[in-house]
């Protein structure tokens, strides 16, 4: 588990309340309380608590625990290859973290996340994914939708993009960068780097941001981009 050699912190027994939380999570939406408790029994739930600041999974650090954000919020950052851009977004709970990165060929986390105040996480070893979670028909389905639903988003971003004008290929270009679709997000890039990906000139990727910032959906600084929500962006 990638989690900066957090140690684990054992909570008291599960309320209600906790179970509600964990009955909310991506992978068990629509378990039954009897079976999750069916399923407790079998599967090793490790806590952990992150500090403000503390990294909790860092980029290319071996996938090999769902990663499930249960409460707080952290900071995902990554960079592309070449160093032209950051992008960094902020994920409340419930979430479960990159789940895309768990099987394939690169169990790899693309992202760093860090703790936003306070944050608390579930980890499970996902071995039980095979021994044990595998075995409800729910669950199963959960991950496939989870999968599938990815797959089409970036299958739509990349054969719609030529028929975009620019302001709209500027908002895809966005929205294709962020794992969750609301929030606030940031985009560290400079003009001509974003004009060269975009296949547009600096003077009209300037003028567009700029009409986006008068509609108040993007604020602009000096070498980036805030996003105060990304699903007003759209």
């Amino acid at each position: 588990m990638q989690a900066s050699g957090k140690k684990i912190i054992i909570f008291g027994p599960m309320e209600n309340s906790m179970f509600d939380t964990l009955l909310s999570l991506p992978l068990f939406q629509g378990m039954t309380k009897a079976d999750f408790d069916s399923l407790l029994q079998k599967v090793k739930f490790d806590f952990a608590r992150f500090e403000d600041g503390e990294t909790v999974i860092s980029s290319n650090g071996t996938c090999s625990h769902f990663a499930f954000l249960l409460g707080g919020t952290v900071e995902s950052s990554r960079s592309d290859e070449h160093g032209r851009f950051e992008f960094r977004e902020l994920i409340s709970t419930p979430c479960l973290i990159e789940p895309y990165s768990m099987f394939g060929r690169h169990n790899l986390y693309r992202r760093n996340y860090r703790a936003v105040g306070r944050a608390n996480f579930l980890f499970i070893d996902k071995q039980y994914v095979y021994t044990e979670i595998g075995k409800y028909n729910i669950c199963r389905m959960n991950m496939l939708n989870i999968l599938s639903g990815r797959v089409q988003k970036l299958d739509s971003d990349v054969w719609s993009i030529d028929e975009m004008e620019l302001r709209e290929r500027i908002i895809r270009f966005i929205r294709s960068l962020a794992d969750h679709h609301k929030g606030e997000k940031k985009l560290y890039i400079k003009m001509n780097d974003l004009a060269v990906l975009l296949d547009a000139t600096r003077i009209n990727v300037s003028r567009e941001l700029n009409a986006l910032q008068d509609q108040g959906l993007i604020e602009l600084s000096r070498g980036g981009i805030r996003i105060p929500l990304l699903e007003n962006l759209k």
